[in-house]
């Protein structure tokens, strides 16, 4: 049977008495694979779940995305329009147009939340991909040959003369390296995560089609960090497509525990924090003067001092998500808040007047 379905928006609560939502909030009770899921959300994501008499209440803070439960599924709506979201999401992390204008920037049309737009983002960056086929890259290989080729392991053919082999060590122009495989692991991901059953065949066919062959890896931070990071003028083309599994992968998480042989509980949950300091930072970059240059969350270690330090203190430091430079000295520094200024006005620092 499938789940029912309860938006809410950022920065809201839902309680049981609720008018609307609160009837299918009343009378909740979670289960044990509903508590080990939220339990691994904890830190990552500013969504509570608290069980009350009545029922379930609910309370999100910055965050967007999917949460499903065995018997509930939670769609986190942004403030934003879906459509100015997507071109703040695209500008953030440097995606192409791709993201806006071939994916469906309606709830409406996408009923299962921010997750499944991202999965229609990356099968279309990966169809765009396949028309030109995957790139192909050298990888050294070593191995015992009948014939002689690239380069000859000398010690090791003097130390094993009567094999009938020669060790050899040579570069192979292969499919099979770590950006398909990235990219491979990242449709598999995908597929795994999103809401609707239809989105997820056709990331599963893409990644079987593109990358049946490949040797597979499970994507960590540093795997991911490291691929983008070695994106050159040849593999430029992967930039979206790779981008689009970052955001993915850190966003996503799966349960450990199938519910009655279904899919195993999921969420996503985009946090609106990073993607409004990213989005400023890049537009701050772009039309700050020539003579300002912007860094962000870089470590200042000389603001402060002690006039005492007799018990040897750390020199305090501090980290603003902006610091502005101009000729090498620091000029500004500034925090992005991601806040309705209406419904949260600024808050005026202490002893500041």
């Amino acid at each position: 049977m499938k789940a029912p379905t309860l938006q809410v928006s950022e920065w809201s609560s839902t309680t049981p008495d609720s008018p609307v939502a609160g009837a299918l909030l009343r009378g909740l009770r979670l289960t044990d694979a509903d508590r080990a899921l939220i339990a691994e959300l904890e830190g990552r994501a500013s969504l509570r779940f608290t069980e009350l008499h009545s029922g379930l209440a609910i309370s999100v803070g910055p965050h967007i995305g999917t949460v499903s439960l065995t018997s509930l599924r939670i769609v986190i709506m942004p403030k934003l329009r879906i459509d100015h979201l997507m071109r703040m999401v695209a500008y953030a992390f440097d995606l192409s147009d791709l993201i806006v204008t071939q994916t469906r920037t309606s709830y409406a049309m996408a009923e299962h939340g921010l997750i499944d737009l991202l999965g229609v983002a990356l099968l279309r960056a990966v169809e765009q991909l396949a028309r030109g086929g995957l790139l192909p890259d050298y990888q050294s290989r070593s191995e015992d040959l009948a014939t002689p080729r690239g380069r000859l392991d000398l010690r090791h053919i003097a130390t094993h003369a009567r094999r009938a082999t020669l060790r050899c060590t040579y570069d192979d122009l292969t499919l099979d390296h770590r950006t398909n495989q990235v990219l491979a692991a990242g449709l598999r991901l995908a597929a795994a995560v999103m809401q609707s059953s239809d989105l997820r065949l056709d990331l599963a066919r893409a990644a079987d089609r593109l990358c049946g062959d490949l040797t597979r890896l499970t994507l960590d931070t540093d795997i991911m960090r490291s691929v983008i990071d070695q994106i050159d003028r040849r593999s430029s083309h992967y930039r979206t497509a790779l981008t689009l599994v970052a955001l993915i992968h850190q966003g996503a998480h799966l349960g450990e525990h199938a519910v009655g042989g279904d899919l195993p509980l999921s969420s996503f949950m985009l946090d609106m924090n990073l993607v409004f300091e990213r989005f400023l930072g890049r537009y701050l970059s772009e039309h700050a003067p020539d003579d300002i240059r912007v860094s962000t969350q870089e470590v200042q270690s000389d603001v402060f001092s002690y006039l005492e330090n007799a018990g040897g203190w750390r020199q305090p430091s501090i980290r603003p998500d902006f610091v502005f430079r101009c000729r090498r000295g620091v000029i500004a520094v500034a925090d992005a808040k991601y806040k309705d200024r209406h419904e949260h006005p600024p808050e005026r620092a202490l002893g500041c007047r």
